[in-house]
């Protein structure tokens, strides 16, 4: 439970090192989902720099942990690279995050994939909260590359923070997801045209604004990189070209060099180029599972009929469609879970925590887009007879619970949900 600050660096490094697991907290989320966490993991020790209300974990803040400082060789804990290095949670559909298990093997996987380019990755901006996995990019590709890491400010970053630490510390590489991209094309294009590589995703990435930076900075290689936090980060990504712009859409384009991706119907059999299907990936990369959760690892992790025998692939819940020319273009999903700024949501978490909420009858959850590029959360929700929550008490009951970017903009109020004929 740190801030960004050198002192979270050491600390991963250190943990990692000495042979433990790290499980990073968001200091921005509510202190129950944080306990949930905390109880799922059970970890031996709680390192933090800031008051918390946290139970059941003995607590060291870093200043002790300074003053304590002894030996400070290399400890030789001799570790499998089949260990976890990490686990990291994301929203869960049953209103319970849950905890993805990261290996050794697919961080340095992820790390040693030919697609960094040495030139371009000299400087690698760390600015994402260190519970999203892009912050597994920004630190571990860097370090185990003999890069350099620049870290910016503590809290949340604004554009114009972002573009002085840019310009700064001559920032070579950063990844930005799509909203924060484009509001950096809006309002600091000139602090992304000093660098020589700029990778974005989280959601689809905007042609407009790609063609806006890539205009004025012809050098500058942007890309487009796909893959949820159960692939470790990244597991396809593309080069956007100006044929991209044209056509106004940027596809997520290739598996990276250790990963395979499959477009499979529902009976598992592949589908012909150009026809919509599901994705799945296999290869080095895939998380072990999610932690204390086997039903749901066994669902998601599935055999792969493709690979070596005792193979896995990853039902990623996205369709997509396989261009002739191998490239893959994204369609949307399979299920509830949707990306708003960036951030992966179980739509079903959010109304499982709204339902629970005094007053509330049915809830129905969806991110709303009635703008491009502005896509919002909105509940829709039928309250019992006789209450009448107000908005201040829906707003206040959300935000014990969960995260402020899982709190819907918008509560609409119906007299009845709108069903199909089968419910």
């Amino acid at each position: 439970l740190l801030e960004r600050s050198l002192d979270l660096v050491a600390m991963l490094v250190a943990i990692t090192k000495a042979g433990g697991v790290y499980v990073p907290l968001d200091s921005r989320a509510p202190a129950a989902r944080l306990q949930a966490v905390l109880d799922d993991t059970r970890p031996a020790l709680l390192v933090t720099d800031q008051p918390h209300t946290l139970t059941g974990v003995p607590a060291l803040t870093v200043g002790e942990l300074a003053a304590a400082a002894g030996e400070t060789s290399d400890p030789h804990v001799g570790i499998h690279p089949e260990q976890l290095a990490y686990v990291m949670y994301t929203s869960g559909s049953t209103g319970i995050p849950k905890g993805i298990g990261i290996t050794h093997t697919d961080v340095a996987a992820l790390a040693l994939d030919h697609c960094w380019h040495p030139d371009a990755h000299q400087r690698v901006l760390m600015h994402s909260a260190h519970s999203f996995d892009a912050a597994t990019y920004e630190l571990w590709v860097p370090l185990l590359s003999g890069a350099r890491i620049v870290l910016a400010p503590p809290g949340d970053l604004d554009t114009r923070t972002l573009q002085q630490t840019i310009t700064d510390h001559h920032v070579t590489a950063a990844f930005l997801t799509a909203t924060l991209f484009n509001l950096m094309v809006e309002e600091a294009v000139d602090a992304l045209g000093t660098m020589r590589e700029i990778w974005s995703g989280g959601e689809a990435m905007s042609a407009t604004a790609v063609r806006r930076l890539v205009s004025r900075y012809p050098g500058l290689t942007v890309r487009n990189g796909y893959g949820p936090t159960e692939t470790t980060t990244f597991a396809v990504t593309h080069t956007v070209r100006s044929e991209d712009v044209e056509r106004g859409s940027i596809p997520i384009g290739t598996p990276m060099g250790n990963m395979r991706v499959l477009v499979l119907d529902d009976t598992l059999a592949p589908v012909p180029a150009g026809v919509a299907g599901e994705l799945y990936v296999a290869g080095v990369g895939l998380a072990r599972g999610y932690l204390n959760r086997p039903a749901l690892t066994a669902e998601r992790f599935v055999a792969d009929p493709y690979g070596p025998v005792g193979s896995r692939m990853y039902r990623t819940g996205d369709v997509v469609r396989r261009r002739a020319d191998g490239v893959l273009e994204y369609l949307g999903r399979a299920d509830e879970q949707v990306k708003v700024r960036g951030f992966r949501i179980e739509l079903g978490e959010i109304e499982s925590v709204l339902a629970a909420q005094p007053g509330v009858g049915q809830v129905a959850v969806i991110a709303r887009e009635d703008r491009p590029g502005d896509k919002r959360l909105t509940a829709y929700l039928v309250t019992t007879p006789g209450s009448t929550p107000t908005l201040a008490d829906l707003r206040t009951g959300l935000a014990r619970t969960l995260p402020d970017y899982m709190v819907p903009t918008a509560f609409v109020a119906l007299d009845a949900l709108p069903l199909t004929p089968n419910g």
